[in-house]
């Protein structure tokens, strides 16, 4: 059963990957249609804003309804998405396309994993998350390393709508992929009781409760300082590439390595998570970051190697960090309080998207990354040490503890 359960979830991912449309999205953007970095900061940075707007919604639907439901309503907002990318000509629309987008991003954000972890812990296997979860993301960097090689490839030759029409494809064949995959009910036992879903009341109520305890509290705030930093230098590292010289068909083999490299980091989460655990991971940001941006400063082409790092930090931090998530909330409500954890994280992405568009025009692209590198660094660094974000389980410091006067 636990077979049954895993390939089909890494046959799902493999749907929701990116791997045509990364390579490419912005350059679209810049050389296709012709706008700035600052129409582009925008846009992108409308979609962060966007996802707060739907993952409450989106994360109730995911547990009102049947997770393999929400999750197929995702996809096909994403074939929608990938489709109007060749259509749309003006920034507005572009803006509010990647708005349709990120209700197509938030119906998967807390549900998939939400439906990962209940089918495991219906057979028992629920300790094994973090295993499955860093497996089923080598598997997407894998193929999304060859799709990216492609995506140039299919720009150069064919012309720059085909990969975008290609991922609109690939999400498609993801609905019957989810229609002939096991449901939580199919497989529960006796180790996992039935729960009913939530109210609306209910819903919000659950969140507020699970906000106000300080070992999710602090922890979501400090994995959404950095994941603002990774979200900005993902934003702009194609117009950077494009400065040192990276041809268009350059650029899927790049991504291509990206994505090679990040499956490679990938592999090693299980081992890195059992030895170091969410405790000895997430303090090495601070300096990991702060180190990388500060050679930046010297040596500006060390920014491509600084590029392989944010995205093999993404990998091994992630499921890492839904891991913990998951082990602090119950059944009843969880995709609804991971929204809310993808919400506060995306809001922070947004702000940061829009801010880095506009000054990024004013004073440099790698100026401004490498100055926001070591800014963050240097935050995550003080909230870390002023707040301590990981906690044991129920744990909370003296302070947090203590009654009100």
């Amino acid at each position: 059963m636990v077979r049954s359960i895993t390939w089909r979830f890494y046959a799902y991912r493999l749907s929701v990957s990116n791997g045509f449309y990364l390579p490419l999205s912005v350059l679209y953007l810049e050389r296709v249609r012709g706008f700035g970095l600052d129409e582009i900061g925008l846009i992108m940075g409308a979609f962060s804003i966007a996802v707060v707007v739907a993952e409450l919604p989106t994360g109730y639907v995911g547990d009102r309804l049947d997770r393999r439901t929400a999750l197929a309503v995702g996809n096909v907002l994403s074939v929608a998405f990938m489709a109007g990318y060749v259509v749309v000509e003006s920034p507005i629309g572009y803006l509010l396309l990647h708005v349709l987008w990120a209700f197509a991003w938030a119906f998967r954000s807390g549900t998939a994993d939400a439906w990962l972890y209940e089918l495991l812990a219906a057979v028992g296997d629920d300790d094994e998350f973090t295993r499955y979860r860093s497996r089923a993301m080598t598997i997407e960097l894998t193929f999304e390393a060859a799709t990216a090689a492609a995506a140039g490839t299919l720009a150069a030759f064919i012309g720059w709508n085909s990969p975008f029409l290609a991922n609109a494809v690939l999400a498609a064949l993801g609905v019957p992929i989810l229609f002939t995959s096991p449901s939580v009910g199919d497989v529960r036992t006796d180790r996992m009781p039935s729960s009913d879903s939530l109210s609306v009341r209910e819903a919000v109520r659950v969140l507020r409760v699970q906000a106000r305890r300080p070992e999710l509290r602090w922890f979501v705030a400090y994995v959404a300082l950095f994941h603002g930093l990774y979200s900005v230098v993902r934003t702009f590292e194609q117009p950077v590439l494009e400065e040192v010289g990276i041809s268009v068909s350059g650029l899927g083999l790049l991504y291509a390595g990206f994505k090679l490299v990040a499956a490679g980091a990938a592999s090693t989460t299980e081992w890195i998570s059992d030895r170091l655990g969410a405790d000895g991971v997430l303090p090495l940001l601070a300096p990991v970051y702060g180190i990388a941006f500060l050679g930046v400063i010297g040596i500006p082409a060390l920014v491509v190697p600084v590029l392989f790092l944010n995205r093999c930090v993404r990998v091994i931090v992630q499921p890492i960090r839904d891991q913990y998530l998951n082990d602090r909330l119950d059944d009843m409500g969880r995709a609804t309080v991971l929204s809310g954890a993808s919400m506060a994280i995306s809001v922070t992405a947004g702000i940061a998207k829009i801010a880095a568009g506009e000054v990024s025009a004013a004073i440099g692209l790698l100026r401004f990354l490498t100055a926001a590198g070591i800014a963050i660094a240097a935050g995550g660094g003080l909230l870390w040490l002023s707040t301590s974000p990981v906690r044991p389980i129920g744990a909370s410091t003296a302070d947090d503890a203590a009654p009100a006067d």
